[in-house]
C-alpha cells in the first residue's frame, strides 16, 4: 500500500519545474553533502525535523541546518518544494518516490 503523503508530495504540481538542461544544472550545483542527501530522504515522511533527528542520532538543530543547506542547494522554500525539485532531477532514491519508507541510517 502506498503512503498517501509521500505520493502526495510526488504528484505536488511545481509550476517552475526545471527543463532537462535545468535538471542537469540543478543536480550538478545541488551537490548535496551525505548528510545532506540522508535527511532530504527523510523530507517526504512529514516527520519533525526533531523525528528525523532522533531517527539519525542528531539534534534538531542540525536538522534544521542541512535542510536550510538543501532548500538554497535546490532553491526551494518550502518541504514539498524540495521533494519535488530533488525527485525531478533524480536525488530522491528510488524507495522515497515509490512510495516506500526510506532505509537511511548514518554511518
Amino acid at each position: 500500500m502506498t503512503d498517501t503523503r509521500t505520493t502526495t508530495y510526488r504528484q505536488r504540481n511545481i509550476t517552475d519545474q526545471p527543463n532537462t538542461d535545468s535538471r542537469n544544472q540543478l543536480r550538478e550545483t545541488a551537490s548535496l553533502t551525505p548528510a545532506e542527501t540522508r535527511i532530504l530522504a527523510l523530507l517526504p515522511t512529514y516527520r519533525t525535523l526533531a523525528a528525523i533527528g532522533t531517527e539519525l542520532g542528531v539534534g534538531r538543530p542540525t536538522v534544521k541546518t542541512h535542510v536550510e543547506n538543501i532548500y538554497k542547494k535546490l532553491g526551494a522554500t518550502t518541504r514539498a518544494e524540495a521533494v519535488a525539485l530533488a525527485d525531478s532531477v533524480g536525488l530522491l532514491p528510488p524507495s522515497v518516490t515509490d512510495g516506500q519508507p526510506p532505509s537511511v541510517k548514518l554511518s
